[in-house]
C-alpha cells in the first residue's frame, strides 16, 4: 500500500502493470524455435492465437511455419497439421529435407494435406471451406491437434470462391480460436509495401510476423524478421536479421553491412 499522502495513482498503475505481467507470464506459449526471437516474444506465440506469417517471395515463410510444427513435435510431442494449397506434398517434403529437417522423426505427429488430397476429400464451390473445417475438426477429435499451418491465404481465397471474403474470413478466424489450437496463416506481400494481407486479415489476427528481403548494399541481401503485433505480449517491433544455418533459424541485431 502507498504511504499516507503518497501517489495512489502511481501505485494503482504499478499494480496494474504487475498484474498484466503476471498474466502474460502465466500464459502458455508456442516456441517458434528461432533462436533469440522467442526470448524477444516472452517465450513465443501465446497458445490459441491466430498468427499471420507475412512476407514477399523468398522470405522463408513456409520454411519457418513448417519448422514450428516440426520442432514443437520433436521437443514437446505437439501434434501439427500443415495445409498446403500451393505445393504438393512431395515437393514440400523435398524442400524441408533440403533444409535439413528429418521428417521421418515427426511423421506420426505432423500431417501434411496438400491440394490433391483435399480435392479428393472435398468439392469445389461455396461449401468448400465448410467441408474443410469439418474435416479439420474431425481430424482433431480423432488424432488430437495443437498446431495448424494454412499455406496460404491467397490460395484459399481462390479455391474457396468467397462471396463476401471479409465476412467469411472473420468467421474462419473465430472458428480457429474456438478449436483451441494455435494457427499460423501464411500471407503473401508485394515487395516494398506495408500491407500484410490482401483482405485486411491483419486486423483479425492476434499476431503478425513480418518477413522481408533487405538490400544492405548493391550486391548483398538479408532476410529480416519482426513481430508487427502480438497480443498479450510485450515485444519490440524492430526488425532483426534472420539467419539460417545447419537446419536452425536464429536472429541477430540488424547487421548494417556485410563483412567481407
Amino acid at each position: 500500500m502507498p504511504e499516507k499522502g503518497g501517489d495512489t495513482s502511481k501505485f494503482a498503475q504499478d499494480l496494474l502493470t504487475a498484474i498484466e505481467g503476471e498474466v502474460r507470464g502465466s500464459r502458455k506459449r508456442v516456441r517458434t524455435f528461432i533462436e533469440g526471437f522467442d526470448e524477444a516474444l516472452e517465450g513465443g506465440i501465446p497458445k490459441g492465437h491466430v498468427c499471420l506469417v507475412s512476407g514477399s517471395a523468398g522470405t522463408m515463410k513456409s520454411s519457418i511455419a513448417y519448422n514450428i510444427l516440426h520442432r514443437n513435435a520433436l521437443e514437446n510431442g505437439s501434434k501439427g497439421l500443415y495445409l498446403s494449397l500451393e505445393q504438393n506434398r512431395p515437393s514440400l517434403e523435398d524442400h524441408m529435407y533440403g533444409l535439413g529437417l528429418n521428417l521421418q522423426r515427426t511423421a506420426s505427429l505432423v500431417e501434411i494435406w496438400d491440394l490433391g488430397l483435399l480435392r479428393s476429400k472435398l468439392i469445389s464451390g461455396e461449401t468448400w471451406l465448410n467441408l474443410l473445417k469439418k474435416d479439420i475438426a474431425e481430424y482433431k477429435a480423432k488424432n488430437g491437434l495443437d498446431l495448424l499451418v494454412l499455406d496460404s491465404l491467397p490460395a484459399l481465397d481462390i479455391i474457396a470462391k468467397f462471396k463476401d471474403v471479409r465476412e467469411e474470413l472473420f468467421y474462419l478466424f473465430e472458428w480457429l480460436r474456438e478449436l483451441n489450437i494455435t494457427s499460423f496463416l501464411i500471407s503473401e506481400m508485394t515487395e516494398g509495401t506495408v500491407k500484410y494481407s490482401k483482405n485486411d486479415e491483419d486486423f483479425l489476427a492476434d499476431g503478425i510476423l513480418h518477413l522481408k528481403m533487405q538490400f544492405v548494399d548493391d550486391v548483398h541481401v538479408q532476410r529480416r524478421l519482426r513481430a508487427v503485433k502480438l497480443r498479450n505480449t510485450k515485444h519490440s517491433m524492430d526488425f532483426y536479421t534472420l539467419l539460417f544455418d545447419a537446419g536452425r533459424f536464429s536472429i541477430t541485431k540488424v547487421i548494417g553491412k556485410v563483412q567481407e
